[in-house]
């Protein structure tokens, strides 16, 4: 493959570090949840740290929740300073989050400490899904970018793979605090790698740092033939890593990525924040883009992710956690899959294909607990996960860049961002206090009829995307003034 070098592969390693780690930190408090809050006790060696932490599931939900709180801050702030001072000098300043929010919860011996902890864990992590993508995107070969690109999601279920698998083992007194402090030592190595990776040669030719942007591509390339791709730096400079800004550092899963000739062509005064949310010209992008991202995190995927242990145990005592661990592996391997055809279907069929899986092994998954029926409780949540990979898990965040026009993606991505880190929040902290009313397997049944609004929203309000420009997708004709 042309231009794929080691070198290049080692960036892109220690860059994404950040995006497994948000994955790991989302995972991490899955396992161990009832050792952690003191509802499974186990044997305690003589540590000065206290073995475990009271906590109601009530509380517990809001320690898990305020991750997501973190994250929002991390996803705003992480694009401008990114554009200041560099992708990888962000990626390093955030590195930091990763190592100080686990030293806060490995020591935590209270609530507050450890809700701490979470919140900078958050803040980096957020941040680390906005800087990954564009900095990969900045220093893939063109023809490898989408390639490349879509690697992101799979990473960051990799990381929740691994904080399940450790959880299968460490979720005990006192070995729960390496579940923790596991993620603090990734981040480190993160810390002292990134100075050995090359700054973004996009981003310093925006800024006039043109031998500086020669010598990481020269690097980057493994050759010194890249005059073309210095002189297409050089030509454009700032309008190339504007464009680029406003269409990648607003968003964690954005795959469509534009050639520098086509930034070139499209280059227009961007839309602001207040413009699309006030005009009418953007009222129906706005209402698709924010209902899509609220459905992604309202069909309750992040319930078996944060909650799956807690929600199985009941009838699978012994196996609740493997099966989490077995979620995990699907989702990865599912999310992989899908990538390749999504190009293939339309992005509408697969987004109710999607909806209506989810809903009926949701219901299905409600039986299942409320019966103590473990072969179908085990099923149904294994398909349940599967049907968020195909679709409504990799394709908001496509959808919502394809329902705007170029100049307009930026302030799109910003809205269905923090839409669905307020509804990544609501679901976590939500979710236990729910539970506890309705019950363990009946809360399940709320996704299911969720799913019917949901289903029908994509059939009003989503229009079919693939292989179509922005008016075709709307059916309306351009205005020229």
């Amino acid at each position: 493959m042309k231009d794929i070098t080691p070198f290049l592969l080692f960036n892109i390693l220690i860059v994404s570090l950040g995006s497994l780690l948000f994955g790991y930190h989302i995972a991490e408090l899955n396992a161990p949840e009832d050792v952690i809050s003191c509802r499974k006790r186990g044997v305690s060696l003589d540590l000065s740290l206290r073995p475990c932490i009271p906590m109601s599931p009530q509380t517990y939900g809001f320690v898990t929740s305020i991750f997501s709180v973190g994250g929002l801050g991390g996803a705003i702030t992480a694009g401008s300073i990114a554009d200041r001072y560099g992708r990888k000098r962000a990626a390093l300043f955030y590195s930091a989050g990763f190592i100080i929010g686990p030293i806060f919860m490995t020591i935590a011996s209270d609530v507050t400490t450890l809700s701490i902890g979470r919140l900078i864990s958050g803040f980096s992590a957020g941040s680390s899904v906005v800087i990954a993508p564009l900095y990969i995107h900045n220093v893939a070969p063109s023809e490898y970018a989408g390639l490349f690109g879509a690697s992101t999601q799979v990473i960051i279920n990799f990381g929740i793979i691994v904080a399940q698998f450790l959880g299968l083992f460490l979720s005990n007194i006192p070995f729960w605090r390496l579940i923790l402090a596991i993620g603090g030592f990734i981040g480190l190595a993160q810390a002292l790698l990134l100075p050995f990776c090359v700054e973004s040669p996009k981003w310093l030719a925006s800024v006039g740092k043109t031998g500086l942007a020669r010598r990481s591509l020269a690097k980057l390339r493994g050759r010194n033939n890249i005059d073309d791709e210095i002189a297409v730096y050089a030509a454009l400079g700032s309008d190339i890593d504007d464009a680029f800004a406003d269409d990648e550092e607003n968003t964690a899963n954005q795959r469509l990525l534009d050639s520098p000739t086509e930034i070139s062509n499209n280059i227009s005064k961007k839309v602001t924040l207040y413009e699309f949310l006030t005009t009418v010209e953007h009222r129906r992008q706005l209402i698709a883009i924010v209902g899509i991202m609220i459905a992604q995190q309202f069909m309750g995927i992040n319930a078996i992710i944060m909650y799956g242990v807690g929600i199985l145990k009941v009838i699978i005592p012994s196996g609740a956690t493997l099966i989490n661990v077995l979620v995990s592996l699907l989702n990865l391997f599912v999310t992989a899959g899908a990538a390749r055809f999504i190009d293939k279907v339309g992005r509408k069929s697969l987004l109710l294909t999607s909806i209506a899986g989810m809903g009926v092994f949701s219901a299905l998954l409600g039986v299942g607990i409320i019966f103590k029926i473990q072969v179908l409780s085990g099923v149904a949540t294994l398909m349940f996960v599967s049907s968020f990979a195909i679709g409504l898990g990799p394709l908001p965040f496509m959808i919502a860049s394809e329902l705007v026009d170029h100049d307009a993606v930026g302030a799109a991505q910003s809205i269905g961002l923090t839409t669905n880190w307020l509804a990544t929040f609501a679901i976590a902290s939500g979710f236990p206090i729910l539970r506890e009313i309705v019950g363990d397997g009946e809360v399940f049944f709320i996704f299911a009829a969720l799913g019917v609004v949901f289903f029908w929203f994509v059939l009003q309000a989503i229009p079919e995307t693939k292989g179509k420009t922005v008016d075709e997708v709307w059916g309306h004709t351009r205005r020229v003034d």
